[in-house]
């Protein structure tokens, strides 16, 4: 019998109990990364008396654990294809919970920052390879769906942790900001627990050439899925294979730099070097707006909360510096305003994440991640004018929250374009660079905000609407999905499938160039 096409056997096994147990255990995987990465602002406003940390020394524990993550990031991509997804992320995970905890206890700021960089570099790890694990069990034409769902956990843990915050009171041993920081990791502990009896990816042992093992992890998921009494035999499996496995010999360098190299160079050659650069080019653009300028939702809302007259964001950060050049205000204790700003922001994201569930149904990934960057771009655009407090905090919020809410899905389109054995490399290069987006956009709002306020939000705004997301129509085309089996949804592309193939391509052609003509006049408008 020949070779079955591993994608066809997921088919046939469909999306059942083992895909649930994973999609949890990641899901909750994901809420402890979002801890760890967004928590931290929120525990060393805390910790800033008992620490003695200044401003800064803030900014030099923000960017150790921006740095750690930018330099190990694509060294954990290469070892998730080297030994294995699960593997990975249960090392990686276990890791950055001992190293959380402990820097939980440190009693003074330097040790503090020297933990921080350690759990930076390890935090890295799962929080790449759950995407690809993840990935690589769900069938092709629900993987966006899937991945978007499980970045639900994302803005869940942007509510949870100022909830917790807010929670957290009274007498303890050790400081509130101690405690708050060991509540972050049990997700982490859960997810741990939840994955570790879970078989490695079957799609990663093809591409090292371990056939058998891969119809082990089948014939479990076939178990988990179908019943005990029913195996890939009696389904009439007996061998799989995929498409894209790797050609070149699995012995590898002895040189620890030239191996990263070999395996890393098929990523920057032929039609894997144009996917990457236009990945990595929105990934760029999306963490620095939806990554930095997040830090300032919770002052936006301050400020426009204090400010009594109506104008325009940049006159309102004048002013609010004007009124309280001269105020003192504590800075060792969480505002209950900043939480509750933080708490409406992971609201905000999840509302986002399920919009783009909602959309998935009857339109691609092309489509939402354009509407998307032109609701950011316009919203950004109208922070120069919008004058009330409502359309001020609303216009920043859409600038903000749309990249953040379609990272996920950008990754999704990487993963489904580049072979089993560089897919995690390309995502972990891909959040690399995403990563060091962060740190100039860091640089450069600390830099412009006070001296030319209008020209930093106006160059996020010419970030958004750049040309990336042109190519990006381009790149899309190739990995176009089965839509979800609804009757009007699957008529209407019935019938664009049928008008596609008539004898009359003019009418196709003319409406092709209507369309062409109307996106060029929104993009330079």
């Amino acid at each position: 019998m020949a070779d079955l096409d591993i994608d066809d056997v997921f088919d046939t096994l469909g999306f059942g109990r083992m895909q649930l147990i994973i999609f949890f255990g990641c899901a909750i995987q994901q809420f402890y990364v979002t801890n760890e990465q967004f928590g931290i602002s929120l525990i060393t406003v805390a910790a800033r008396c008992e620490l003695n940390i200044g401003d800064h020394h803030l900014s030099w524990l923000m960017t150790a654990g921006l740095i750690a993550q930018v330099c190990t990031s694509h060294y954990m991509g290469f070892k998730s294809d080297e030994i294995g997804r699960r593997k990975l992320l249960v090392i990686t995970s276990t890791l950055t919970i001992v190293t959380s905890f402990i820097s939980s206890l440190m009693p003074e700021f330097w040790s503090f920052l020297v933990m921080r960089f350690i759990v930076g570099c390890f935090l890295t790890g799962p929080g790449m390879a759950l995407l690809t694990y993840m990935g690589e069990f769900t069938k092709i034409k629900l993987r966006p769906m899937v991945l978007n769902f499980l970045c639900y956990s994302i803005g869940i843990s942007m509510m949870y942790v100022p909830d917790i915050n807010l929670k957290i009171s009274g007498d303890y041993a050790i400081s509130g900001w101690r405690v708050l920081s060991m509540t972050n990791l049990l997700p982490g502990i859960i997810s741990l627990l939840m994955l570790l009896p879970m078989p490695e990816s079957p799609k990663y042992y093809l591409s090292v050439q371990k056939t058998q093992e891969a119809l082990d992890a089948l014939e479990m998921c076939c178990r988990y899925n179908k019943g005990k009494n029913v195996t890939l035999k009696s389904l009439g499996i007996d061998s799989v294979t995929q498409s894209n496995l790797r050609r070149d010999s699995l012995v590898p360098h002895k040189n620890f730099f030239r191996r990263i190299w070999h395996d890393t160079k098929p990523l920057l050659q032929g039609s894997n070097a144009r996917y990457m650069l236009i990945v990595i080019g929105i990934m760029f653009f999306m963490f620095a707006t939806g990554a930095v300028l997040t830090v300032w939702m919770p002052r936006v809302l301050k400020m426009t909360n204090e400010i009594e007259e109506s104008m325009i964001l940049c006159d309102v950060l004048k002013a609010y510096a004007a009124q309280n050049a001269s105020t003192a205000v504590s800075k060792c204790h969480l505002v209950t305003a900043n939480l509750l700003a933080s708490f409406y922001h992971g609201s905000a994201c999840l509302v986002g994440f399920m919009l783009i569930s909602v959309l998935l149904i009857c339109l691609n990934r092309k489509t939402i991640l354009l509407g998307f960057s032109v609701l950011s771009t316009l919203s950004g655009f109208m922070l120069n004018f919008v004058m009330r407090d409502e359309l001020v905090i609303a216009a920043f919020v859409l600038l903000v929250v749309p990249p953040l809410c379609s990272l996920r899905l950008t990754l999704s389109v990487i993963i489904d374009v580049v072979a089993t054995h560089l897919r995690s490399k390309a995502v972990a290069l891909s959040m690399m660079c995403g990563r060091f987006g962060v740190l100039v956009g860091s640089l450069f709002v600390g830099y412009t905000l006070k001296c030319c306020c209008f020209v930093t939000f106006n160059v996020y705004v010419a970030g958004m609407s750049s040309k990336w997301p042109m190519h990006m129509v381009r790149m899309l085309d190739i990995v176009r999905l089965p839509f979800m089996q609804l009757p009007f949804c699957s008529s209407f592309f019935y019938r664009r499938r049928k008008l596609a193939t008539t004898k009359s391509p003019r009418l196709c052609l003319f409406g092709l160039y209507l369309f062409g003509f109307w996106f060029d006049f929104v993009y330079r408008f």
